[in-house]
């Protein structure tokens, strides 16, 4: 009713307001815009003075009306809002968080591109005892507080990051001879979930075995990460440490080779760099990748056996001299993962 209400009172507002204008011009006085509740006493005897008033209440009433309809729901406590076909598609089939709601944007009229995904969301849904509701579109900008969600939202617990102490070393007989070649990335200190999100999208798709971020002045697992990662979030356990140094120095006792990244080819403490393309391994190996804006720390460079640097392609502009740090790393896992699949393994 209100839809319908409003542009009769618009146009009707409007209509008035230019009588009210002609009435003003006759009479050489201008008038502010009324306000209050009665109408203003500047008027008394114009009709077209006192209707234009009303009209400008019925619309002023009709338009809160309309805010205060506007879709409310409140969420579960503790529990955070998943946006974008692919992270709730994972998430609902994995089941690895607590599942709350389905929100799915509600069809008016055609089919639209989306339908067939959102009806077979619901009955993923519906098939685990998970809540569907079919809500308005502004309703799902609320909840994911405008980000891209492609009439998809589900309310779940938060993923948090695994412990180390839950890793599982692959079994004796997992690859070829059981002599897998064993590669972990470790994130010190990421703290853009966009980038977070792309790193964990390129590690699970060139095959890294684990993922182990910083757990102090890092970005959390968080909706963002997950859209981000094209809901590989949901399915790649991703593992967290306290003691970064102590964590690398263990790993290099045990046989591990750990390899750091930088920029610029330029040897650190004593820590030969060269060139991705030049790096050759036979033995478990750590990737470490630092933060955005500072790299990786002096303590960490020093738990490094080498530093691992991409060449450019031409020389480069003072002011663009370096990566993003989710391409970057892209570039380094693929050189090095291509290594393993040249070896068969």
């Amino acid at each position: 009713m209100e839809r319908a209400l409003l542009p009769r009172l618009c146009r009707r507002a409007v209509r008035l307001y230019r009588a009210g204008l002609r009435f003003r011009s006759s009479r050489g006085a201008e008038q502010g815009e009324p306000r209050g509740r009665d109408p203003p006493a500047s008027l008394p005897g114009s009709r077209t003075g006192q209707e234009l008033w009303r009209a400008q209440q019925d619309l002023a009433r009709a338009g809160k009306g309309k805010q205060r309809n506007a879709p409310s729901l409140e969420r579960t406590k503790g529990s955070e809002i998943l946006f974008g076909v692919a992270p709730v598609w994972l998430a609902l089939a994995q089941a690895r968080r607590a599942l709350f709601r389905l929100f799915l944007k509600e069809q008016r009229g055609g089919g639209g591109p989306g339908r067939p995904v959102r009806a077979e969301l619901g009955l993923q849904a519906a098939a685990r005892g998970v809540p569907v509701l079919h809500v308005p579109g502004r309703a799902l900008d609320v909840l994911c507080r405008g980000r891209p969600h492609q009439g998809v939202c589900l309310e779940a617990s938060p993923l948090p990051f695994r412990s180390l102490r839950d890793a599982e070393e692959p079994q004796p007989g997992h690859g070829e001879s059981g002599r897998r070649q064993r590669l972990w990335l470790v994130l010190e200190h990421i703290q853009d979930p966009m980038n977070l999100g792309a790193l964990l999208r390129a590690a699970y798709f060139l095959g890294v075995d684990r993922v182990v971020a910083t757990h102090s002045n890092s970005c959390p697992l968080t909706p963002i990460v997950s859209k981000a990662s094209a809901g590989a979030m949901e399915v790649f356990d991703v593992y967290s440490t306290d003691d970064l140094q102590g964590f690398l120095k263990a790993k290099s006792a045990e046989g591990w080779e750990v390899v750091g990244t930088v920029s610029r080819s330029e040897n650190v403490e004593d820590v030969p760099v060269i060139s991705c393309s030049e790096f050759h391994w036979d033995k478990p190996l750590i990737v470490v990748i630092g933060s955005e804006g500072e790299g990786l720390s002096l303590e960490t460079q020093l738990q490094c056996q080498r530093m691992l640097a991409i060449p450019p392609g031409r020389a480069l502009h003072p002011g663009i001299d370096s990566l993003n740090v989710s391409v970057a790393a892209g570039i380094l896992l693929h050189s090095i993962c291509s290594q393993r699949r040249r070896h068969g393994d």
